[in-house]
């Protein structure tokens, strides 16, 4: 190990905040105060490596000086094509792009110099501090998190274009990282959270508070960062014990049992190595990742993955706090720079570190663990899912504003671009009835997350950049019906999570879309029960699926089936077998997978140990969707029949039932998942539903169609402020409004708060028929709430408050009252809360100013 402090890396004394390595390694940013303004300067990574270098006169240090930015620089990030970008103190993000010809003037940079730099963007959508930056893994997104408590999604193909605007975080947004396949993207804030987010809907994955909760004091930075293998997530400023650590998240699960413990003061900045490492031995190879974690202890420590105590630890690196570290693309040269405005560049051997995966490798493990990638506006995600197609009744409808936790929409000071449309990875060639040829066209999203079926969210990811693909025909000689189209994916039919289904729209000339009031839409009708309702799963290539620890593949070959299971980065299978039938979807969890083959049977199998549970299954049709959460699998026939079963010692069915009169013609599914065992659907006219074992039928729990339950849902969200828990209503009904058109309707009622209220017990019914304590009690307290601002309504809160003090003030028998309706009485303390507001409603008129007070405090 060799270690470089060249003291002429310097901004005049100033601080430094950020350092980043060019993708070539020839390069080196730094980002921080310049004399009375932020400044970025690029430098020759030469004389840094090689003393010889340094000595010669002729070999330039400093590449270029950039003063543009009014104020200091916090960040500079580079992009795998080598654009610059810098976010600061003055709420800007410049992109830098290297500009033909030498030398450089004020106008492109603040000093004479080598290179010159070109800001062809400058980025202002952010009300605060810019903090920190992350490109996309392949690009061309850029993610930026602000003091103003947000991150937005930046589309570097067309700037100044805005993907997403993620607005969860309640503090200061203090660091940004994508998982290396691109289907995640984590944020840490300064109110104590980490958050992470899907990049198919921006919809929340994971909240993520138990390991800071103890975190006293703030830091400058909160740099987090991702393995390259994408298992671990390793955060900033934990606390364990009353100890500072570095968090590490688990991928499977979200779980965080384990962490780096040492540092005497707060984490600020964790980079991984971006290369998988191996130390090959006599008959084995050891896989393993390399992270650096920088503290305001002013030490630096570099931890192999494979080792349980640190490979090195510098101490008193620095006078000041270790603000930034970066990696170089060969994985044996590491930067860091401090507040106290120094650089050090440390250099590894291959003998200490390791030797790094050969690229090809890399992304070979990443596709036998994710899947194949999958290009969604220009960023590659993997575990790509089926997908189903969006409806096709109103073709010009555009997505609705997205959830509150989102902005989707493009701020009133950028440019808005109109989306190209998606890859097209398949058509198929059919007849219709009539005798005439029709060709699909098909393209594959990526999906929800595959974890829990409980935090899986519908919505539509924005298509930003125009892909080339590959077409390949599909001849059928089945006779389909005119606009009505079936999916297929060519790397994984289904899936564990819940899937979003987009159909191709022409945008060559945009309408606007609106509802009118007394245009009611399709609901369901009758049907043949031979009738296909779902079009049936076909084999493609290859299937591959997360199972906790277990990579699960499936290959396709000459009408057999190859099935084979991965333990960890394993590149040998923990066992496999053959099928004598092509595969057509695959399903798998931690405890189970669900292998559905050609000829419509459905086999389970063990993850670890690889035996069978029970006997091949044999659903009553073709098999439309295969769904596995826990022990349970779910399975939709395309005839429209559900069933669940419970896999493990002993099988058992859950539920029995059928979809096909929910399924109205010319619609298709949006999604399937499974909570507490019992399926729920959404569908492409904008209804969920739940199934509901012990009424035996399915309950309605969603329709945003209906102008009453849309205008009702959006006046509640106002009045109440506050936004609902995550949970498996939010996550049905999330996606409704994107599939329902841009536009709410305006019923003009007379009287608007009895259809907010009707609303809001709605919807706290359906989280009582769901078993979702969390949404029950934020229904609940929303709905009084809002009664205590109505004039009128005071005799339905005094109704709400008897049911709630039981037989003695209500008609219900003290046999079937419930006074711990889904653990209540840990949400409302206790039922002392109740009989407190009801004794002050006997004085409602007199004193509905103070009981409001007193309820919202």
């Amino acid at each position: 190990m060799k270690l470089v402090k060249p003291n002429w890396v310097t901004h005049d004394g100033y601080p430094i905040f950020s350092v980043d390595i060019h993708p070539d390694g020839k390069r080196l940013a730094t980002g921080g105060q310049g004399g009375d303004s932020g400044r970025v300067v690029i430098w020759n990574m030469e004389p840094v490596i090689s003393e010889i270098a340094e000595l010669d006169e002729n070999i330039p240090k400093m590449l270029c000086q950039l003063d543009n930015h009014l104020a200091c620089v916090n960040c500079v990030r580079w992009s795998n094509n080598g654009l610059l970008a810098s976010g600061g103190v003055d709420k800007l993000i410049m992109i830098w792009r290297l500009s033909g010809g030498s030398g450089g003037s004020s106008i492109f940079g603040g000093k004479s110099s080598i290179e010159t730099w070109r800001c062809i963007a400058t980025l202002r959508s952010h009300e605060a501090d810019v903090l920190d930056l992350a490109w996309a893994p392949h690009s061309p997104w850029l993610a930026s998190a602000s003091v103003d408590n947000s991150v937005i999604v930046w589309d570097a193909s067309k700037f100044p274009a805005i993907v997403a605007v993620l607005k969860g975080h309640t503090g200061f947004v203090k660091g940004i990282t994508w998982d290396p396949v691109g289907k995640y993207l984590a944020s840490q804030s300064d109110d104590k959270t980490l958050r992470v987010w899907r990049t198919t809907d921006w919809t929340e994955a994971a909240l993520i508070s138990e390991p800071f909760d103890e975190c006293g004091g703030t830091t400058h930075v909160l740099r987090l960062s991702w393995s390259p293998d994408g298992q671990y997530l390793v955060s900033a400023h934990a606390m364990n014990g009353g100890g500072p650590t570095a968090q590490i998240i688990e991928r499977d699960g979200w779980t965080q049992d384990k962490d780096f413990v040492g540092h005497r003061k707060a984490v600020t900045c964790v980079r991984f190595n971006g290369n998988i490492l191996q130390k090959k031995q006599p008959g084995s190879s050891k896989q393993y990742c390399c992270v650096a974690i920088g503290s305001r202890d002013r030490s630096l420590s570099v931890w192999l993955t494979s080792l349980k105590r640190p490979l090195v630890v510098i101490h008193e690196l620095f006078t000041h706090s270790v603000l930034d570290a970066s990696w170089s693309p060969c994985g044996l040269r590491l930067a860091a720079c401090s507040w106290d405005g120094s650089v050090v560049l440390i250099e590894f051997t291959q003998q200490e570190l390791g030797q790094p995966l050969d690229p090809a490798e890399q992304s070979s493990l990443h596709e036998r663990l994710y899947g194949k990638p999958l290009v969604q506006g220009g960023c590659t995600v993997m575990e790509a899912p089926e997908l189903l197609n969006l409806k096709t009744s109103t073709p010009s409808t555009q997505p609705t504003s997205a959830p509150p936790n989102i902005n989707l929409v493009h701020p009133p000071n950028t440019t808005t671009t109109t989306p190209a449309k998606g890859p097209i990875n398949k058509q198929i060639e059919t007849r219709t009835s009539d005798g005439k040829r029709r060709i699909t066209p098909m393209f594959i999203p990526p999906p929800s997350d595959t974890m829990d079926s409980s935090n899986n969210r519908l919505g539509t990811p924005t298509f930003t950049s125009q892909v080339k693909s590959s077409i390949v025909i599909e001849k059928r000689n089945d006779v389909v019906t005119p606009n009505v189209t079936s999916s297929l994916n060519s790397t994984n039919i289904n899936s564990q999570a819940s899937t979003l289904t987009l159909k191709r729209r022409d945008q060559s000339t945009p309408k606007s879309y609106h509802t009118p009031f007394n245009k009611k839409p399709k609901i369901a009708s009758e049907r043949n029960i031979n009738q296909v309702i779902f079009p049936p799963l076909k084999p493609s290539s290859s299937l591959s699926q997360q199972a906790g620890h277990y990579a699960v593949t499936v290959t396709n070959s000459q009408g057999l089936a190859h099935l084979q299971v991965f333990k960890g980065t394993d590149s040998e299978p923990t066992w496999d077998l053959y099928l004598g039938y092509s595969a057509v979807a695959l399903a798998a969890s931690p405890t189970v997978i669900a292998l559905g083959l050609e000829d419509g049977s459905l086999h389970t199998f063990h993850p670890t140990k690889g035996c069978r549970p029970a006997p091949p299954l044999a659903p009553p049709a073709p098999l439309a969707k295969v769904h596995a959460v826990g022990n349970a699998v779910m399975v939709i026939s395309s005839c429209g029949a559900v069933r669940v079963w419970e896999i493990g010692y002993s099988c058992r069915m859950i539920v029995s039932t059928s979809a096909a009169h929910l399924a109205v013609p010319g619609t298709s599914l949006l999604s399937c998942t499974l909570y507490n065992g019992m399926p729920h659907l959404a569908f492409t006219n904008a209804r969920a539903y739940i199934y509901h074992k012990e009424m035996g039928t399915w309950l309605l729990i969603g329709d945003s169609q209906d102008p009453i339950w849309r205008w009702a849902s959006f006046n509640a969200s106002s009045a109440s402020g506050n936004r609902a828990p995550r949970g498996p209503l939010s996550s049905l009904q999330e996606g409704l409004f994107r599939t329902a058109g841009n536009t709410l309707p305006n019923p003009r009622l007379p009287h608007s708060a009895p259809s907010v209220v009707s609303y809001l017990e709605q919807q706290l019914l359906a989280s009582k028929a769901l078993g979702s304590a969390q949404e029950y009690i934020h229904w609940l307290m929303a709905l009084v709430s809002f009664l205590l601002t109505q004039d009128g309504l005071e005799k339905r809160l005094r109704l709400i408050l008897d049911e709630f003090l039981g037989p003695s003030h209500t008609t219900a028998s003290k046999s079937i009252w419930d006074p711990l309706i889904l653990v209540l009485s840990q949400g409302l303390k206790s039922i002392n809360f109740w009989k407190m507001y009801y004794l002050l409603l006997e004085d409602i008129f007199a004193g509905k100013d103070y009981i409001l007070s007193t309820w919202n405090n």
